[in-house]
């Protein structure tokens, strides 16, 4: 009997924390941090906040490690922000079993990224880190209190429920301002085999530009990219609101705002002639689904402010759907390092909703693509 209560009391627990465990944990970060320490009354807004998580191994009644967990709510983004396990525990996977707590949690709630700070000078930490799949974004200089340095990484993590993928390449905007002429690329070369290459993704960049942004080139408007699409023979809808024309809100000048108009009524007055369904509307859910389904392109616009806190409009292409997210083709990316991280990016349905509009007018952009019935010039 002896034996086996010890066997039990060597079994590690996870759970989730609570109030009860405060004076707990205010003692561990005594034992193990000699300064950055969370404080008591962080540790228990931390516990009663709805914008964090903390999760504890335990070994019978002793607690071995935690982990916090917190949520950037109106971003895509969580964040790692402490954890800790006890000297006699180490060894035996209890960081590693705490980490895969907070993604499987993150993706619960909805955020398809997580971020963490760590000790450069924690080479441990820092390998498993990488080997469980993270990245490092940048060196934090003087980041801790005794000015040592930091290390930021990031996970970009996948959710393991079933999913619809739909077939499509994926291609990386060769320049800042041809997200949407990069998406219209992939779609071409999902629905027909066209081949992407930089001339193609510039020459459709030069028909569906509005020409002027706040600064630099010109975007892509929903009804420049539909027009580029059907003048290719391609089956084409747009679903766009607004209460302006697009992007026109971006600039000052008055004659540049007299460029965009022109360009926006000549997008406008082709797309009738081509008759072009377009739908005076954002797409819902369902519809987005059913798009899906039926294995049409769907090109969206969104602000990225929930991406990276930039407010900037930014064409993506849904590319498959689960029970609980949407899964997207990112033509945008930080590095070659990272391009395979730009394909089907996880991000919830909820927050689909949430991004689907741009800029003080609240414009909302669709364009759905499908299968080409002829090659018009």
């Amino acid at each position: 009997m002896r034996n086996r209560a010890t066997r039990e009391g060597n079994r590690m627990n996870f759970r989730h924390a609570t109030l009860a465990d405060l004076s707990a944990l205010n003692a561990l970060e005594q034992q193990l941090f000699d300064g950055d320490r969370i404080s008591p009354r962080q540790m228990k807004r931390f516990l009663q906040s709805p914008q964090a998580q903390i999760f504890l191994a335990h070994s019978g009644t002793e607690l071995a490690g935690y982990a916090l967990l917190l949520f950037h709510q109106g971003t895509q983004l969580s964040r790692l922000y402490s954890i800790a396990v006890k000297p006699d525990f180490r060894g035996r996977r209890i960081a590693q079993t705490l980490v895969e707590q907070c993604e499987r949690t993150a993706l619960d709630q909805g955020f398809n990224t997580l971020r963490l700070e760590v000790r450069e000078d924690n080479i441990a930490a820092i390998k498993l880190y990488e080997k469980m799949g993270y990245r490092v974004l940048r060196l934090l200089i003087h980041y801790y209190d005794d000015l040592c340095d930091g290390v930021r990484m990031q996970k970009r993590l996948t959710p393991l429920e079933q999913r619809v993928s739909l077939s499509i390449p994926l291609y990386v905007q060769t320049t800042p301002f041809t997200c949407g002429a990069a998406c219209l690329l992939m779609a071409f070369s999902s629905l027909s085999g066209e081949a992407m290459n930089r001339t193609l993704e510039l020459q459709l960049w030069r028909e569906s530009t509005t020409i002027f942004m706040a600064g630099g080139h010109g975007g892509c408007s929903g009804q420049g990219l539909a027009l580029a699409a059907a003048r290719r023979g391609y089956g084409v809808e747009l679903w766009t609101q607004s209460q302006s024309t697009p992007f026109i809100d971006s600039v000052r000048d008055p004659d540049k705002k007299t460029v965009i108009e022109l360009v926006h009524q000549d997008f406008c007055a082709q797309l009738a002639t081509r008759r072009v369904h377009v739908i005076d509307a954002p797409p819902g859910q369902a519809q987005l689904e059913q798009w899906i389904n039926e294995g049409r392109c769907v090109l969206l616009l969104i602000s990225t402010y929930r991406f990276n806190g930039c407010k900037e409009p930014h064409w993506i292409l849904l590319s498959g759907m689960s029970d609980q997210f949407f899964f997207i083709h990112d033509p945008h990316s930080e590095s070659l390092n990272d391009v395979s991280a730009s394909a089907y990016i996880p991000v919830s349905k909820r927050a689909l909703s949430q991004i689907l509009s741009f800029g003080k007018q609240k414009q909302t952009a669709c364009v759905v693509i499908s299968a080409a019935t002829s090659q018009v010039a």
